[in-house]
């Protein structure tokens, strides 16, 4: 007997109307289709788990491509197989000026770690640590009284112990490090470690093999391809969660350490745009120090979240396309994204020996310099033979739309709240402007904008009368054109509602 099986019903009726066609040809003489019949109740309870088990198939599929998968953990796993690495949070930095207070007769040095902070945050419930990244020597007091700057950096040391390090090989001192104890090698291949703090800066992690008298510093590397069976490596990753693991090698790629070794690792906490504080907002040292004071700040800059869901959709496979060689001038764009803390990347050929990578951070910051030379020693190292690569940070277009004279005019259905509507217009025309939507040398068109706020719930119709670059005159409504340097944020946004309720 052939059964004709519509495999594209696959919800609760179609597993039910599937079931009883079935039953007519093998059960003839069962007729009745009353809810209350027990062979009904059977056949519902069938279709009501089939429709179950379709659901989880379905998701489980989509979870399977980048473009589908809603679980960050999907999304980021996918991403590492890939090649391309998300970027945790990244810590602000700036510069600190400190002072001797009267009476100091003699210099002091503050060492690298030393740490100073904000006032009280509410918003954050705590104030801001900063460390310093070089020892910073003061001088005596005098008058007038003199000033010492140091360069800090946002986050906190780890390491409840201090590990003596072997000397090097090239002879350089010993070096002692706080360190947190992560476990003990028990021979396995590909091991891993999870650290205990979070966020973790994963360019200050170090790992290092504790015997009991001193420790030897391992290397971290991007993967395990091309090590060989003795190299001493290991990577650092961040899952989804935020917890930051430590893979050792499997002994045919990177080393396996000794049944029984201790691995004790040293990394900085920290990171996320919160750091961004204005000037002089960094007041005092967290252990008071006699004779040394904080005078003043400059602004930090640099921090950032989390790289988004969304960003890694499209960075990821940008970066894959490129199979770490630079040819075209989009290679050595997509190559920059492989550095933590580019979101956006644009590359121009000047010549046939020079390439201008323009760079932006996440949420549309201004990279730091450190992050362009980064980006600069990255791609150097993957161009063609001959090109020099230089990096700049991307500029920032502020786009107005509608100002206090030509106001963008929403009108308001009547069953909706006229401020609830407005408020939700200006959302809609930022989130045009938010990442990954737009990125350097984007176009926004004024269509865009209409679209945008048509979507809102409770709109009729809109006016833009005015829509130009903060840096042109505001006359007019034109879309907007940037540069491969420039990359378009919005700017004042001015929305009046007429209508509703």
């Amino acid at each position: 007997m052939s059964v004709q099986i519509d495999y594209t019903s696959r919800d609760f009726s179609g597993y039910r109307d599937a079931l009883l066609q079935y039953a007519t040809q093998v059960l003839p003489e069962w007729t009745s289709r009353s809810p209350a019949d027990f062979g009904m109740v059977m056949v519902e309870l069938f279709a009501y788990q089939g429709d179950i088990i379709s659901f989880y198939q379905d998701r489980i599929a989509d979870e399977s491509f980048l473009a589908t998968a809603t679980q960050r953990s999907s999304v980021v796993a996918i991403a590492q197989q890939l090649g391309y690495q998300p970027h945790p949070a990244i810590p602000a930095s700036g510069q600190v000026a400190f002072a001797p207070a009267p009476g100091l007769d003699a210099p002091v040095t503050l060492p690298p770690g030393t740490q100073v902070l904000t006032d009280y945050i509410p918003n954050l419930d705590r104030a801001i640590i900063y460390e310093l990244t070089s020892a910073v020597t003061v001088p005596t007091y005098t008058t007038p009284v003199p000033q010492a700057v140091g360069l800090v950096v946002e986050g906190t040391t780890q390491g409840d112990r201090r590990l003596s390090l072997y000397p090097s090989s090239s002879g350089e001192p010993e070096e002692t490090v706080p360190v947190e104890d992560i476990g003990t090698s028990d021979g396995a291949q590909s091991q891993v470690f999870a650290l205990a703090q979070s966020p973790v800066q994963l360019d200050t992690v170090r790992v290092f093999l504790d015997d009991g008298v001193g420790g030897a510093e391992w290397t971290r590397v991007r993967d395990f391809l091309l090590l060989r069976d003795t190299d001493p490596a290991f990577t650092a990753t961040t899952d989804d969660q935020g917890v930051t693991h430590i893979v050792l090698g499997d002994g045919q790629n990177g080393s396996i350490p000794a049944t029984g070794i201790k691995l004790a690792a040293a990394y900085r906490t920290g990171g996320g745009a919160y750091g961004n504080v204005a000037q002089g907002a960094i007041v005092d040292l967290a252990d008071g120090l006699p004779g040394v004071t904080v005078v003043g700040s400059a602004p930090m800059a640099g921090g950032a979240d989390e790289e988004t869901t969304e960003q890694i959709r499209v960075n990821a496979p940008r970066l894959f396309r490129t199979q770490g060689r630079a040819v075209s001038a989009q290679d050595y764009a997509d190559l920059a994204l492989a550095v933590p803390g580019v979101a956006n990347a644009s590359a121009v050929v000047r010549s046939s020996s020079a390439v201008t990578i323009y760079i932006i951070g996440p949420n549309n910051l201004v990279p730091s310099e450190g992050q362009r030379d980064a980006v600069a020693q990255f791609v150097q190292e993957r161009a063609l033979s001959g090109v020099i690569v230089n990096v700049v940070s991307g500029s920032l277009v502020p786009v107005n739309v509608g100002d206090t004279e030509r106001p963008v005019r929403v009108s308001v259905l009547p069953q909706y709240r006229r401020d609830t509507v407005r408020l939700a217009v200006q959302r809609a025309i930022q989130q045009v402007f938010a990442p990954p939507e737009t990125t350097l040398g984007a176009r926004i068109s004024i269509s865009r904008i209409y679209a945008a706020i048509q979507d809102v719930t409770g709109v009729d119709w809109v006016v833009i009368p005015l829509m130009a670059r903060a840096d042109l005159p505001q006359s007019a409504t034109a879309d907007v054109i940037c540069r491969r340097s420039e990359i378009p944020i919005v700017g004042n946004t001015v929305v009046t509602a007429s209508g509703g309720v």
